[in-house]
């Protein structure tokens, strides 16, 4: 990569040298896994319009997998990813390796709130400690004020503010609303796994959630009406296996039996020919 050593840092050591040069200025943090799409495109350009300085991290972190497979299977793609965070308007972009980020002598793994306990939580056991680990490792080393998350992984979002609230007070936690293909379908690095007809059936999701939506904006507020709802545009689709569709308050993530006015939202995870795809909408 030639644009050199001045925007690309491989190192812990050399990040901490970059960030104590730069302390009069705000630094707005991206922390991503790589595998690039608009979606992330989107954070970049929002975290530009928030702070003087854009931290990207690019970082497949092992401890949010619970499957050796999937982890092996993530793309990665350091190079275009770090051209496409430089032109989305990033100032540096941090990729470690994974025994810089977690040397052998790493103690802080940590436990998330009882919120991780259900949903992403129970489909996949370990991988919100993994995720507040590895977050609260990259807040310590970039020290941002703010951190910009996407708005697809909501569950993660909670989490996380959790997290920051005990250990790191001083960060913002900012959310970007989901960015969609034009078909509807959420943006995710997953979906590049989907063969040409599992994409078209993936469609029914979006087109579900929407449908509860709309009902929902038609003066519905009963969560079992809304939910059926989405149901009825799911069984049109017989290939997906849903492991979850609720509505639920967005702060606290227990399950509603009536929709709270800008404080719920309706939480998706189903399988299509071996992939797991997420989704949500807020009401």
């Amino acid at each position: 990569m030639d644009s050199g050593p001045m925007t690309l840092i491989r190192s812990t050591e050399h990040f901490a040298t970059w960030r104590s040069s730069i302390l009069d200025q705000t630094i707005s943090f991206v922390p991503t896994m790589g595998a690039l799409h608009s979606g992330h495109v989107a954070l970049i350009e929002y975290a530009k319009s928030q702070s003087d300085i854009v931290v990207v991290s690019v970082f497949v972190n092992a401890l949010q997998f619970g499957d050796s497979v999937d982890f092996d299977k993530y793309p990665r793609t350091l190079e275009t990813d770090y051209e496409t965070s430089i032109a989305a308007g990033a100032s540096i972009v941090f990729a470690p390796s994974a025994l810089d980020m977690f040397p052998t002598d790493y103690k802080k793994y940590l436990t998330p709130s009882a919120i991780a306990d259900k949903f992403e939580g129970a489909s996949r056991p370990g991988h919100f400690a993994g995720v507040v680990t590895v977050v609260n490792r990259l807040f310590e080393i970039v020290t941002p004020q703010k951190a910009i998350f996407g708005a697809k992984d909501y569950q993660q979002i909670a989490v996380i503010r959790a997290m920051a609230r005990e250990l790191h007070p001083t960060i913002e936690i900012l959310q970007v609303d989901t960015i969609r293909d034009l078909d509807g379908l959420a943006l995710s690095s997953r979906n590049a796994r989907l063969s040409q007809s599992a994409r078209l059936k993936a469609k029914t999701i979006p087109d579900a959630l929407f449908a509860l939506r709309s009902e929902f904006d038609s003066g519905q507020t009963n969560c079992a009406v809304l939910k059926q709802t989405a149901f009825d545009v799911l069984k049109n689709e017989t290939n997906i296996s849903i492991e979850y569709l609720e509505v639920v308050d967005r702060q606290t993530l227990e399950e509603l039996s009536v929709v709270e006015l800008h404080s719920s939202v309706v939480l998706f995870a189903g399988i299509i020919d071996g992939i797991r795809l997420i989704d949500n909408v807020e009401l």
